[in-house]
């Protein structure tokens, strides 16, 4: 993770424009990549390895489900976009917000590429234009982690009312403690009514 954000973006892409107030594209590069390709002078810029993963290479689905993974660990919300290719169907944005709420997100952005008449961040330096294609498909499927596969599978509501599971830790019940509701395993005050 050397060179990120303290967020969970992955780089959009290795080489992108960023659009200037002026209207004219900028060309942005990685540094992370210049170093490698400097410590690796046989390797083939067109063609890196596979770990170098940015997020327009990733599935919707994988951006989701590494968002629910780690919003267990986080107390409140997560602030992440998932990026869609252009061409996403209305349906396929509906399927991604599913699988928010049901992997535990306490939020979550969808920002299907293209579909504004101007964007900060494209892949080519021209205007964007939207595509009416069919639903586009990833070849290898995303499989779900099992926790969220868990919380599919399970009738347990979590949240942060009296009775629910706890949301921060899934093992405690929430309980009025106090005049808050807090989590009777991790104490994490949930909901306050002082």
């Amino acid at each position: 993770m050397v060179g990120v954000s303290t967020g969970l973006e992955p780089y959009f892409s290795f080489t992108y424009y960023r659009s200037g107030r002026l209207g004219k594209f900028i060309e942005v590069k990685a540094d992370i990549v210049e170093e490698f390709l400097q410590a690796n002078p046989d390797t083939d810029p067109d063609h890196l390895p596979e770990w170098f993963v940015t997020s327009m290479s990733l599935a919707p689905e994988a951006h989701a489900d590494v968002q629910c993974i780690i919003q267990r660990w986080i107390d409140s919300s997560i602030s992440k976009t998932v990026n869609a290719p252009k061409g996403y169907a209305v349906e396929q944005v509906q399927k991604v917000y599913e699988r928010l709420y049901q992997g535990g997100a306490k939020g979550g952005t969808v920002y299907v590429d293209g579909s504004r008449d101007s964007q900060v961040l494209t892949l080519k330096a021209e205007d964007n234009t939207a595509e009416t294609s069919e639903q586009l498909q990833f070849s290898e499927p995303v499989v779900l982690v099992d926790t969220i596969q868990d919380l599919r599978s399970t009738s347990v509501t979590f949240g942060s009312e009296v009775g629910d599971t706890c949301p921060v830790c899934r093992k405690g019940n929430v309980k009025d403690i106090g005049g808050c509701n807090t989590c009777d395993n991790c104490n994490a005050q949930l909901k306050c009514g002082l």
